[in-house]
């Protein structure tokens, strides 16, 4: 990000034609330029949103607000010259700029086009998050929002971590200056916005309780019940008391921390999926007891966190009416809980590594064996 680029001459010529000038864009008090790599541009930008891969640029950013429910607000032009990607606001409008020929020599360095939506993301995340609007310029803790942003949205389309840090890891800077952090704290906030997805989103579920009673499955959550031969020391924290759908808070439709202290303290935080988690936060991540809510008001999960991670003792609740109840350890079930299914029985046992054991036992609907 930076708050004052080289460019004495921005042309953006509008949908209507006429050209929209901004002379020493740059150069106005609390003007917001962030660029993807923290480094200048050219002094003559010309822009031109008619140009033919214009129409690719928007699908793409198409396909990466769809996983978070949100249209596209903002406008996608192309500007030659730039040598880089990058998002701003000209007389209440607000753009995304980019230099076709810098994206496809990023593709094609680091092999993947993970590397260009990646890129996109973090610029969209800075329009989402307010930061092109706020009037404080280019700052370092918006940077770490907005990669924090990408790597959640990169997880919701199906790209693994080291695919998520690709651009970064080609394009960051090894040192920290005025308006970018150093290399390592953008990959770390990568990192926390997909770990933070496959929190909310684990990659494996349990699939039946038939195939339980053969064969050990993937299950993301764990659960502990007295109701068997297992002994579990119950958490007081988490309650057996059955699930009711609530409505999302009217006050809850806007996206980050609503309410309270989301950095060292007690508060709400909303995700771009509108899930929300309402808890105890350190240093930005979830940590000690909270609950989280899908988009729908309807509860989640409730227990305990470790770094953003679910951790400890929790319940975990399915969307298809299944429940975990159990320990957790880098946010998924390990060690003794029971799985509860909607149409009626359990597993009770061992879970490792999010698999159930064959060190415990499937009951039926009568609590029989």
């Amino acid at each position: 990000m930076k708050a004052a680029l080289s460019l004495p001459i921005l042309l953006l010529s509008t949908a209507f034609g006429s050209p929209l000038l901004a002379q020493s864009v740059g150069a106005r008090a609390g003007a917001f330029i962030c660029n993807y790599t923290g480094r200048g541009t050219s002094p003559e930008v010309v822009c031109a949103p008619k140009t033919p891969s214009n129409g690719h640029a928007e699908k793409v950013v198409d396909r990466i607000l769809r996983p978070i429910g949100l249209m596209r607000n903002f406008k996608v032009i192309e500007c030659s010259h730039t040598d880089n990607c990058f998002a701003t606001v000209l007389k209440g409008q607000r753009f995304i700029v980019y230099d076709g020929a810098f994206m496809q020599k990023i593709e094609e360095e680091t092999e993947t086009d993970w590397s260009a939506i990646s890129i996109m993301a973090h610029e969209i995340g800075h329009h989402l998050q307010g930061h092109t609007i706020d009037g404080h310029g280019g700052q370092p803790i918006k940077e770490i929002e907005a990669d924090k942003f990408s790597g959640f949205v990169l997880h919701q389309l199906g790209a693994s971590l080291e695919e998520s840090l690709v651009a970064v890891r080609a394009l960051g800077n090894e040192r920290a200056t005025s308006t970018h952090p150093a290399r390592p704290a953008r990959i770390d906030a990568i990192r926390k916005g997909w770990m933070e997805a496959e929190a909310m989103y684990p990659k494996t579920r349990m699939a039946g309780k038939s195939a339980v009673a053969t064969a050990p499955r993937p299950v993301p959550s764990g659960t502990a019940d007295r109701r068997s031969e297992t002994t579990v020391t119950r958490s007081p924290a988490v309650s057996r008391a059955p699930v009711t759908p609530k409505a999302t808070p009217a006050g809850l439709s806007r996206v980050g921390c609503v309410s309270g202290d989301c950095t060292d303290g007690k508060g709400i935080f909303v995700y771009p999926t509108r899930e929300r988690y309402a808890g105890e936060f350190e240093e930005g991540d979830k940590h000690g007891e909270g609950t989280e809510y899908y988009a729908d008001g309807k509860l989640k999960y409730k227990g305990n966190f470790r770094d953003n991670l679910r951790s400890d003792y929790g319940a975990y609740y399915y969307q298809n009416g299944d429940k975990y109840v159990g320990w957790f350890q880098k946010n998924v079930s390990n060690g003794k809980g029971t799985y509860f299914f909607a149409e009626g029985g359990r597993f009770v046992g061992v879970f490792r590594n999010g698999q159930p054991t064959r060190d415990g036992k499937m009951y039926n609907e009568e609590g029989a064996e």
